[in-house]
């Protein structure tokens, strides 16, 4: 299921868009997928809301904007299912939005957990053959299915047939008649072959031109996005460094001391802002996706006791199947075992039955083997240096789950050597065991779960030096 925004009002009205993805942002920030304009939609904050997917639902969830969240007209005060047609508005004057189901053709719900329960190898077959009534008391077994006819035909019974007189040979006029109608029949086919072929190929023509229209129209719309957060970006750069000058020129004019650290506390916080976004904007986000995106896999769980499951994220680490992924989401509620764990590779229809390995003792991390042959897909690799404060980073997972992992970018605000990674970034359930990759793409910490009160906003993390303890055991 996907959904459509249509924006009714603000600087960007008219924009519409369809969207297939777990966690869609919503604000003035240059990296949400609902942009409004960092200068016009001043109602709107810039993180404002986002609408998260749950199953073939949508719920949207105030993000702790200034002016609030409405739904056709009403406060959200909590999280508030969408149906088609609502209107939202972010803000009390801000913009407009309308929300609207874009329905598709196959429910994808039922092949979760088929490749844990296949049937054995000869089961299929055993169900297929024949079944024979061994307690007729006389005669040959009835097959079921077969013909009446076949079943009582006995050969000693079957009467004698008089023989019949040789047929004279045909003569020289049939036999030319015969060919002639055999070349006329040969002929129609192949003419009735070659049109099948033409119309084919013409087919073939027109269905490559308009695939290639959709690629085009795909890629421009990449660029067109590109360039559009690369100028919000700028924007926003520019803004932090108007504030920043503004506050120094606060600063030199003012002589209360508790003013004056309230001042410099300020410019703390918008130098390191300023950096961050000077970081962002020289990271290849795209490159980084396209790189390690084949190997996130939503991960299923089912524990021996229930029928609930729930859903995570595990990326393979190994062209074998070993894979990453948290021990709370490899773990029973109850601390019972564990019945079945599949995983589903990002964009791959097929979900693969898998077993747990080994789980850390002091660490929220677990090892999870795929039970197929391989090869499989691995990230791009660990990440040699160490988390750094201020520098970007991006996760790949399945918040809310569905078929497709989903991109979310962000900052390390805070770093506990060997021991946690506090972010900026968004998440949600069902991201848990989503690797934090570096600006390079490469790994450097597993996401594990968000801070309390913070809307999805505050997410913390282990050092990949943890899990590559508990690999090495």
């Amino acid at each position: 299921m996907k959904c459509e925004l249509r924006i009714i009002s603000g600087a960007r009205a008219g924009q519409r868009d369809v969207y297939d993805k777990s966690y869609i942002g919503i604000g003035r920030h240059p990296l949400s997928d609902v942009r409004f304009d960092a200068e016009k939609d001043l109602d709107a904050s810039t993180r404002h809301a986002a609408i998260v997917k749950t199953g073939d639902s949508f719920i949207l969830r105030d993000l702790g904007s200034t002016n609030g969240t409405f739904v056709n007209g009403d406060k959200l005060t909590g999280d508030r299912p969408l149906k088609d047609g609502d209107a939202m508005r972010f803000g009390v004057h801000g913009p407009e939005v309308s929300f609207h189901l874009v329905r598709e053709e196959h429910d994808e719900a039922e092949v979760i957990m088929q490749a844990v329960h296949a049937p054995a190898p000869g089961a299929r077959a055993a169900q297929d053959a024949p079944k024979v009534n061994a307690t007729k008391p006389e005669g040959l077994p009835v097959v079921e299915g077969a013909s009446p006819r076949r079943q009582q035909r006995d050969p000693d019974l079957t009467p004698a047939v008089p023989l019949r007189p040789i047929a004279a040979p045909p003569s020289k006029t049939s036999v030319l008649r015969a060919e002639v109608a055999h070349e006329k029949s040969r002929f129609r086919a192949l003419s009735v072959a070659l049109l099948l072929l033409i119309i084919g190929a013409v087919g073939v023509v027109i269905w490559q031109g308009r695939q290639s229209n959709v690629v085009i129209t795909g890629v421009q719309h990449q660029v067109d996005s590109l360039r559009f957060e690369l100028l919000a970006m700028q924007r926003l750069k520019s803004h932090t460094d108007s504030e920043k000058t503004s506050l120094q020129a606060q600063l030199a004019a003012e002589h209360d001391p508790a003013k004056r650290a309230i001042i410099v506390s300020r410019i703390d916080t918008v130098t390191r802002r300023s950096a961050a976004i000077r970081a962002a904007q020289g990271v290849d986000y795209t490159a980084i996706r396209n790189r390690n995106d084949s190997a996130i896999s939503i991960i299923f769980v089912r524990c021996a006791d229930t029928t609930k499951m729930w859903t995570g994220t595990a990326f393979s680490v190994d062209t074998t199947g070993l894979m990453l992924t948290n021990r709370h989401v490899t773990t029973c509620e109850d601390g019972g075992p564990v019945r079945d764990i599949a995983v589903q590779f990002s964009g791959s229809p097929e979900v693969l039955p898998a077993r747990l390995v080994k789980s850390s003792p002091d660490a929220d991390i677990s090892v999870v083997q795929l039970e197929s042959h391989g090869p499989f897909p691995v990230i791009a690799g660990f990440a040699a240096a160490a988390p750094a404060e201020g520098a970007p980073i991006a996760l790949i997972g399945f918040p809310g789950g569905g078929t497709h992992a989903t991109l979310v970018t962000g900052t390390i605000v805070k770093v506990v050597p060997d021991s946690e990674i506090e972010l900026d970034a968004f998440s949600g359930v069902g991201a848990s065991g989503s690797p934090i990759f570096d600006r390079d793409g490469k790994v450097l910490g597993i996401e594990y779960g968000g801070r309390v009160g913070s809307g999805g906003r505050a997410i913390v993390g282990l050092p990949i030096s943890r899990a590559l303890g508990l690999l090495a055991r």
